[in-house]
Parts: structure tokens; sequence; C-alpha cells
């Protein structure tokens, strides 16, 4: 395959060093790829789902690479076309496959654009390998999904569209309208090269037209809404469309939008490879990993530290590459994601100026949101409110705090989730009314209830010398964070009641903070408690520490764990202790109208 000429800016990294190490990344999951292949096809475990077939580019590009141990092994070359010969049998009349989840539920017909892509990607790079039967068979199954794809996926008659963002009107009858969002943006991709590959210039013509309007969808702060406001995970998944399509076309059209996208993660990335999930509406801060060290230590981890090809390509994303690579390059090279695609489109030079580029100490987004680095100290902000929705993928704009430590990681925040008032920076009323435990998939996820825990409004200052301020409304009542750091090692809070809730309802701000599960949690009153799936609640002031970090409290103050999330990719929105958050409730009242709390790490 001939790729076009790309201007790359791959730089501060050794190119040769990051190829033999994208290479051993494929190497360390060869093993276990072929344990689970069966004789019809299927790659992957018990219950069969269909993005197991995936591993089939893994084995292309171990079979295609040169000096490599299996270059053109007959082994791994049956065992790609096994696998496109299911993928084909599984395939229904419109060239579908069934959604189904390692949890063994199904969520209806789907072409799963990321399996279409590596499809697509691994025929491009084997046809000539495969025999004349196998190539027909997949010619034929690509060719009828991409017809599919052609005809529904990018607009409106998707299947899966999920209707108009906020604000805007409904479809009239018989409409049809762009669907902007990562899933076409990945199908637009694999559309473009389905189209050169079987002599389609209307499909390569119409994914061009579609990622223009992709471009034009984005905001001037780099990023794609899927409801109302930025996403952080997902909008990662957009550059990598992007970058994955310049990488096969040569658009430069579309290096502004990457450069923009590429600024707002490197700025939205925390030191330790983690996204920060502040203004996030679609997914929350992940359970870490706890690693347990040679010398009997413990090490916690983020469980995805996200790079992809788009980063290849601008000044901002070449040093969040270089950023994320430091802590890949420290862990097993297995777990490193997006392997197969960072490797496929590996520049093939080094950029000869350096790239200067770093995250700003302040980076702000309007009057929305606020990241303010002060190391060893990291607060971010968010002002971003909506209504809430029903559905179950876009979270409730709650929880507006995130602080983190460099010695420490994440200590407060996490993100934001639904039907748990307990995870809201402001919640008026009783917090008892609403629960995620028990929600089905027909739950109505955005009741009428009366408690207030979605903020009404919001804003952000910076009023002085290291110090923020967020104030926060919500059915008549407004509240006031506020947070100073004193010292390397002390920020100071202080919660202020500024207008309480006019119809007496009871006030309650809540600070939520991530689980280190094989750190205990200790009481000024000497006693310990264990984040396990047992829950437990402790009220009472002093102080409360766990994991690297102590926090003075006021004696009304409750600690809570594990106070769970919905969590919307399991079927009936069930969440593990490790997904919980510990929690600090603190009331406010005519009595007790403000708490200042000094959060300590050392």
């Amino acid at each position: 395959m001939d790729w076009p000429a790309m201007s790359a800016t791959v730089s501060l990294f050794d190119r040769n060093e990051l190829r033999a190490f994208l290479l051993r990344a494929l190497e360390a999951k060869l093993d276990p790829i072929l344990a689970h292949a069966r004789p019809d096809g299927r790659c992957g475990t018990d219950p069969w789902i269909v993005r197991d077939q995936d591993v089939m580019l893994t084995l292309t590009l171990l079979y295609r690479c040169k000096d490599g141990p299996h270059h053109r092994d007959t082994k791994l070359r049956e065992h790609i076309a096994a696998a496109g010969r299911y993928l084909r049998a599984r395939q229904d009349e419109k060239g579908m496959w069934p959604f189904d989840k390692k949890d063994g539920s199904n969520w209806g017909q789907i072409y799963m654009p990321w399996t279409y892509l590596r499809w697509i990607i691994t025929y491009d790079l084997m046809q000539h390998e495969l025999s004349p039967g196998d190539r027909q068979l997949w010619a034929e199954g690509l060719q009828l999904g991409y017809a599919g794809i052609a005809e529904t996926e990018l607009t409106s008659r998707s299947n899966i569209y999920p209707g108009p963002l906020p604000g805007r009107p409904p479809l009239a009858p018989g409409e049809v309208r762009p669907w902007i969002h990562n899933i076409p943006a990945h199908h637009a991709t694999g559309l473009f090269l389905a189209g050169r590959l079987f002599n389609r210039p209307e499909w390569q013509q119409q994914a061009r037209d579609y990622m223009q309007m992709v471009i034009a969808e984005q905001s001037e702060h780099g990023w794609w809404t899927e409801h109302s406001g930025p996403v952080v995970m997902y909008n990662r998944v957009y550059l990598e469309a992007l970058g994955i399509y310049y990488g096969l076309s040569g658009d430069e059209a579309v290096l502004p939008a990457l450069e923009r996208g590429n600024r707002y993660h490197l700025n939205y990335t925390y030191p330790n490879g983690a996204q920060i999930e502040t203004v996030d509406e679609r997914n929350p801060y992940p359970p870490l990993k706890v690693v347990q060290t040679e010398d009997g230590t413990v090490r916690y981890e983020p469980p995805h530290v996200p790079i992809h090809p788009g980063l290849y390509f601008s000044d901002a994303g070449c040093a969040l590459l270089r950023h994320q690579l430091a802590h890949l390059m420290a862990r097993d090279p297995a777990e490193i994601e997006g392997a197969e695609l960072l490797y496929l489109f590996l520049p093939e030079a080094n950029r000869s100026n350096p790239c200067l580029t770093a995250p700003d100490q302040r980076f702000r987004m309007g009057a929305d949101a606020l990241i303010a680095r002060e190391d060893p100290w990291l607060v971010s902000l968010s002002a971003y409110c909506c209504p809430r929705t029903p559905n179950r993928f876009i979270q409730d704009r709650q929880n507006l705090i995130s602080i983190y430590h460099r010695d420490a990681g994440l200590i407060i925040g996490g993100g934001n989730t639904k039907l748990q008032p307990r995870w809201s920076t402001l919640a008026v009323g009783d917090v008892d009314l609403l629960s995620p435990i028990g929600a089905k998939r027909d739950t109505n996820l955005a009741p009428e209830v009366a408690v207030a825990y979605a903020p009404d409004a919001a804003r952000i200052r910076e009023t002085g010398d290291k110090r923020w301020t967020l104030e926060v409304d919500a059915a008549g009542d407004a509240i006031a964070w506020e947070f100073a750091v004193l010292s390397d090692q002390t920020l100071q809070m202080t919660v202020r009641l500024l207008q309480p809730a006019p119809d007496g309802r009871a006030v309650t701000s809540h600070l939520t903070f991530i689980p280190y599960l094989a750190s205990p949690v200790t009481f000024a009153d000497g006693s310990t408690r264990h984040l396990t799936a047992e829950a437990w609640s402790q009220s009472g002031g002093g102080t409360v520490a766990h994991h690297r970090w102590q926090l003075t409290t006021p004696q009304s103050a409750t600690v809570s764990w594990p106070v769970l999330p919905h969590n919307p990719y399991t079927e009936d929105g069930h969440a593990a202790h490790p997904e919980g958050r510990l929690v600090v409730a603190l009331t406010l009242d005519s009595v007790q109208s403000s708490h200042e709390l000094n959060l300590t790490v050392g």
C-alpha cells in the first residue's frame, strides 16, 4: 500500500526507538491472541463479541514486518484469513453485526466502526496475500458494509442516531441531517479507504465532505460536543479518526483541527498521563490500577494512557505524545492501546526542529472552565451547566472540582454520573431520594425528584495569587468554594453559603475523593477503615487521611464509602466498588454557613 506523503511533525523522541517499542507491544499481544483463536476464525474469549476480531490488524502488522520473526508466517496468514471469514459469516443482510457485550447483554445491530476500520485496513494490507476465494469473500463483506455505511451511518438515518442536540429543532418528517459524532467520523475514515480500494470515488468524496463538516463543528477550544459542552475521552476518538484520515488521504484541511484538538488534550491531561475529567460529560475518572512493585510497595497507575496517530501531526500533539510515551515506556508494552495504528502511521523521519509546546499554566475555555497549574498542585474547575437528559451515556454535569497533586495523584474530583446526588458539588434537598442502585434499562435517568443536584449556573474567578473561587447556583441556592495554595504541601479550601434555598430545603456540598484501594482511611480518633465492597459511613470532625493526603473536617462532616455511580456501559447500570468515591458531605445552613478545610499532602 502506498500512503500519501505527509508533513509529519514527530520530534523529541527517537523514531527507531518508538518503532521498536510499538513492535514489542504487538509481540506482547501475540500469544494471548493465538491462545484464543478458533478454527472457525473466532478471536477472543467467550462470549464472542465483534470487537474480538479487531486483532486481525495486530496479526497483519506482525506478518508484514520484514525484520520481525513472523514475517510471512503462513500460520498467521491463515488466522488473519479466518478472522475475516468469520466477520463475513456473522454479517446480516445489511452488513451489520450483533452489538453483544462480554456481560452477555445485546444492544441491537450495529455497523461497528472500530471493527470495520480495522477490517478495511487489514484488507488493504493483505489483499494480495489472501487466496482468491478469501479475497472475494472479504471484498463482498466489506462492500456490503460500506454500502450501508455510506447510505445511513453519516446521517440521522443511522439506527443509533440519538437525535438533535439540545436547542436544535427536531427532525421534520422525512428530513435527513448529518450526524456529527465520533462513530460516523470513524466510519468516514474507513469509507475513504473503501472508496479507493473498490473504485468508488463517490465514497471518497462523501468522506471528504463529511470530514469538512466535522472540522466545522469543532469548537474554538478544540472539542466537539455530544450534548452540551465538551467531552474529553471521546474527543480523543474524533482526533484519532482525523489523524488516520489524514494518514490515508494527505488532506491538509484537517491539520488546524488536529492542532486545536491536541492543544485541548495537552492541557486536559494530568501529569500521570490520565485525562482530566472535570469538564467531561461522558466519562468519569476510571479506577486506578494497583501495582505491587518488587520491593513490596504499592504504586497506582491510570488504566489508560491514551495516544493515537493524530498526535503525530501537530506541535501540541507532539508535546503530548512525548509526555505520554514517558509513562508508557516505563510500563508493560502489552498495555499500550492503539499500538497498531501508531505503528502503521509512524512517520518516516523525525522532525529536525524541536517542538517547544507545553501545557499552559492557565488554560481557560472562556468563562466556562479553568485549569490552574501551580506545581505541585493542579486545580481544574468547571462552570459548564446544562439540563439533565435521560440519555444513559450523557452524564449529569454535577461535579465541578478536581484537585491533583504531583506526589499524590488525583485527590478530589473524578467526574460525573447519573442518579447520584452525593457526587454533586451542590445538592439542594434530601439526597436519599435518589440512588443509581437498582436502575434498569428502562429507568428514567432524569427523573422529576425533590432534590436538585445539577447546577443551574456556575462562575469561576481568579481572585488573587494562587487563589480561585467557584460559585454554584441550584434551585435558588448559591454557594462558593474558595481555593488557596498555601504551600507545596497545603491547599486551603473554604465553602460558603451565599444564598439559602428559598423553600428551606437542606443544602449539602460534596467533595468526592478518589479511592486508592490498597490504602486505608484513618480518622483523628485513630480508627481505620478499608475500601472494600462493604459500605460504611463515619461522622464527626477532626481529620480524615487516605493515601498521601490528610483533610481537616468540621464536626458536622460525614465521610461515606463507597458512593457508587451509575455505569452506563453495564446493562443494568450497576457499578463495582472500585468505581465508587470516598465522599465528604458538608451541610450548610444559617447556623453553619461556612466551613474551612485544609488539604495537606505529605
